[in-house]
């Protein structure tokens, strides 16, 4: 079971909700949730890493990357406007491996309930 804590100022608009509850279901392996909210050809971009195209490779990815090795989300902020919103925090693994990190959301529209089209993470381990 992984620990959520949230920053109280990341939860007063329906967007900055959304983005609250899609890192929630991307680190407890929620994939039915992540598929439901992003688009066929959502494009997830790993700073310095690589770039991931298709709906199913970002699930696999996820799965592979975030799912029983995490302990701990700590999202910090979450700001959003129209097509666009960010979240940044810390992921905590079981390993004691703790990482920072920024992604940088793009909505296929500005309405509240648009699915995710891109994503661009950065990324830095800290221990």
């Amino acid at each position: 079971m992984v620990t959520i804590t949230v920053h109280e100022d990341c939860g007063n608009a329906p967007k900055k909700l959304f983005l609250k509850d899609f890192l929630v279901a991307a680190v407890s392996n929620d994939s039915a949730f992540v598929a439901r909210n992003t688009t066929d050809d959502i494009r997830w971009n790993l700073v310095g890493g690589r770039c991931i195209s298709g709906k199913q490779d970002v699930l696999t990815e996820l799965r592979r990357s975030r799912s029983d090795e995490v302990a701990e989300l700590i999202i910090k902020t979450i700001v959003t406007h129209g097509y666009n919103g960010a979240a940044d925090g810390f992921l905590k693994f079981k390993d004691g491996k703790t990482v920072a990190f920024c992604d940088v959301y793009q909505f296929r529209a500005s309405t509240n309930n648009a699915p995710i089209k891109a994503i661009t993470t950065y990324a830095i381990a800290l221990a």
